[in-house]
């Protein structure tokens, strides 16, 4: 996130000081014991309320590739790579981004048949190797993100737990996947459109209600754009006010409100699916974390930040069938509180088992059946130990700038070289509501592709005018080019652009 987090040193000497920092952040390769898959029920519990923050489409290899203790992608790995179809293709290595990449082009195929092509089926189950071959996929569904790049995730999965073996519920893109933590199926609709109106859904939140509990759904969307989508029929009828903005999360824990269960979603340039910087999304989490770390909730509080699925990106590890439509690949899960066992934590979870937590934490029959199957995470917590300390996370801005395209609710586009490109800069809340008070010059630094100059007359600020600003931008050679933002207050911002890219643009770090 910082400047300095991307180095300019040798791969060699890149992979060591990226080792190095992660190796000081983590705990000394603790592994959580696994528990059984549900627990006793336990004495009262100091935790009363459950905050999940969802982001979105990486796998647990895409950004854990080499966390001390947790089962990352193991050293010399090689896959099958890009080409014909022949009988021994060239192998390749996954590779960390370089420099000048906050992450990858936004076309990794995630859907179903994309996912099942990539995880290549065989008689004894995943083969996992087919990543680079999809061509949709190539090089970037490889490409790692560095432990440097999302820092505020990685002292997290340091101070507190690590899950390394949390699997998507489903072979399948964002809606399903959601669709399963929420509810416990998809209902067979295994695409991101809306479903047919006869299929139905009882949810996490239906159970809260009936059992006289309360949440809230924080997304960092207008809520207007969620109607007539999926949302309508997870929510209890009439309840669709508690369907509200991220800000109003920040506003419940100011004022003593926050529900028994909230559920926060990002916003456009924060959910860190590509091809949003990473670091943008991560400075969002810090801020979110730091909020309830700093509340009078800190102590009552279990905090889960998970992602919805893997997006297609590249993870060693067969997922095991457990359903016609699942499991699909592993997906990061951090869970932070004052009574969470630090360390990595091996047995095998699902996005689901946040609910089978709630159940088992409240007294809750299991949502449905496959609910009662999951791990309720019930010993992956100590309620007896001295409550651990907030977190102190390295990169949590007052604001952050977000770079969008041509409407408040798109990213930048990919340019071809040379083709002028128009990027509009707002300062964000932690809410992610426009920050109008934040006025004035905010600095630019260009990072370009390895062998590549920063383009003459490229601009190295611009003015913030009651929170926003819009500058024009020209970049010749073809590549990925990250943009570094620094304005008043100390708000911070961080781009990607994609400039002529394809699946098969190479990553220029080093490999694993």
């Amino acid at each position: 996130m910082l400047e300095p987090r991307r180095s300019r040193l040798r791969p060699r000497a890149r992979l060591a000081a990226m080792a190095a920092v992660v190796a000081a952040l983590a705990p000394a390769a603790a592994v959580a014991s696994a528990a059984p898959a549900r627990a006793g029920r336990a004495a009262a519990s100091p935790i009363q309320h459950v905050v999940e923050i969802m982001l979105e489409n990486h796998t647990f290899d895409n950004l854990f590739a080499g966390f001390p203790g947790a089962d990352g992608v193991p050293p010399g790995t090689t896959l099958p790579g890009p080409g014909p179809d022949v009988p021994a293709p060239t192998p390749v290595r996954p590779t960390y981004a370089g420099p000048n990449e906050g992450d990858v082009l936004g076309v990794i195929d995630n859907s179903r048949p994309g996912e099942l092509q990539a995880m290549d089926r065989g008689p004894g189950g995943y083969r996992m190797d087919g990543y680079a071959r999809h061509p949709l996929d190539g090089l970037a569904a490889i490409t790692l993100v560095p432990p440097a790049d999302d820092p505020n995730l990685q002292s997290l999965a340091a101070q507190y737990a690590l899950l390394d073996h949390n699997f998507q519920p489903a072979v399948a893109p964002t809606q399903p996947n959601v669709l399963y933590a929420l509810t416990g199926t998809a209902n067979g609709w295994m695409v991101n459109t809306t479903p047919p109106a006869a299929l139905r859904w009882r949810s996490i939140f239906d159970q809260l209600t009936q059992a006289h509990r309360s949440w809230r759904i924080y997304y960092g969307v207008p809520a207007s754009v969620l109607q007539g989508t999926v949302w309508d029929r997870i929510i209890p009828s009439g309840m669709v006010g508690d369907l509200t903005g991220t800000g109003q999360f920040l506003q419940d824990l100011r004022l003593g409100r926050l529900p028994d269960f909230a559920f926060v979603r990002p916003g456009v340039g924060y959910s860190e699916e590509p091809p949003e910087d990473v670091a943008e999304g991560d400075a969002w989490l810090g801020q979110l974390v730091e909020a309830v770390a700093h509340s009078r909730y800190w102590r009552t509080t279990a905090i889960f930040v998970t992602y919805d699925e893997g997006g297609g990106f590249y993870d060693h590890v067969a997922p095991p069938v457990v359903t016609p439509y699942g499991y699909g690949t592993r997906t990061p899960t951090v869970v932070v509180s004052p009574y969470v066992r630090p360390g990595v934590y091996a047995a095998s979870t699902t996005n689901l088992s946040v609910v089978a937590f709630m159940d088992h934490l409240w007294h809750l029959p299991p949502l449905d059946a496959l609910a009662a199957r999951q791990n309720d995470l019930a010993g992956l917590f100590d309620l007896r130990q001295r409550p651990l300390a907030p977190p102190r996370l390295p990169v949590v801005p007052v604001a952050t700038l977000d770079f969008l395209g041509a409407s408040p609710l798109a990213d930048p586009s990919p340019a071809a070289p040379g083709q002028p490109l128009t990027l509009y800069l707002r300062a964000d809340t932690a809410g992610l509501v426009l920050a109008p008070q934040l006025q004035g010059p905010v600095s630019l630094r260009l990072i370009p592709p390895p062998g590549t100059a920063v383009p003459a007359g490229f601009p190295s600020a611009c003015d913030l005018v009651r929170g926003q600003a819009t500058l024009s931008v020209r970049l010749g050679v073809a590549g990925y080019y990250r943009l570094l933002a620094d304005g008043p207050g100390g708000s911070r911002g961080w781009l990607t652009l994609d400039v002529g890219v394809s699946p098969l643009t190479a990553p220029t770090g080093p490999t694993v």
